[in-house]
C-alpha cells in the first residue's frame, strides 16, 4: 500500500510538473492599438494654382496608412477674408464642392484617388462665381479611427 501512495504521488507530480512546460506561450499577445495617423500626399491641384469659372478642377492624391484605409472626404470652400460682403445683381456664389468616399479596397494600406468632374459652375446671367481663394481641404480616416487633413489653397478667376 505504501508503494501505491507513493506511485500516486510521484505520478501527480510528474503530470502537474510538466503539464506547465508546454512549448509555445498559451497567454495571447497583447493587442497594440494602432494610433498612427494615415498620410495624404495631394499631387494636384497645385498651391496657388488658377481655375477660371466653367472649368474643372482634376485631383490627384494618395493616401497611406500603417495597417489599412477606411475613407476619405474632399472639401473645397471660398477662404473668408472678413470685410463687408456687398450681394449685387447678378448674384454671386462661392463656390463649393464636397465628396466622401468609403471606396478604399479592404486592408489596403495605399490607393491613389483621381478625380477629374470638380466642375467650377461657368458664370451666367443670373449667378456669377465668386472669385478669390478657395481651399482644397482633404481629410483621410484609417481603419482605426486616426485621421489626418491637408489643405491646399487655389485661385478661381
Amino acid at each position: 500500500m505504501k508503494i501505491s501512495i507513493k506511485l500516486l504521488v510521484i505520478g501527480i507530480f510528474l503530470i502537474s510538473g510538466f503539464s506547465g512546460c508546454k512549448k509555445g506561450s498559451t497567454t495571447p499577445d497583447p493587442i497594440i492599438p494602432d494610433t498612427t495617423k494615415p498620410t495624404i500626399t495631394i499631387v494636384k491641384p497645385t498651391a496657388g494654382q488658377t481655375f477660371s469659372t466653367g472649368s474643372a478642377i482634376v485631383f490627384q492624391a494618395s493616401f497611406s496608412d500603417n495597417v489599412k484605409l477606411k475613407s476619405y472626404e474632399i472639401a473645397i470652400s471660398k477662404v473668408i477674408t472678413g470685410g463687408l460682403i456687398l450681394k449685387i445683381v447678378p448674384t454671386s456664389i462661392d463656390f463649393v464642392y464636397n465628396r466622401s468616399s468609403t471606396s478604399f479596397t479592404a486592408g489596403v494600406k495605399l490607393q491613389e484617388i483621381n478625380i477629374s468632374d470638380i466642375l467650377i459652375p461657368a458664370n451666367t446671367a443670373n449667378t456669377i462665381t465668386t472669385p478669390g481663394k478657395y481651399n482644397v481641404k482633404v481629410t483621410c480616416i484609417d481603419g482605426s479611427d486616426n485621421s489626418t487633413s491637408t489643405t491646399v489653397e487655389i485661385n478661381i478667376s
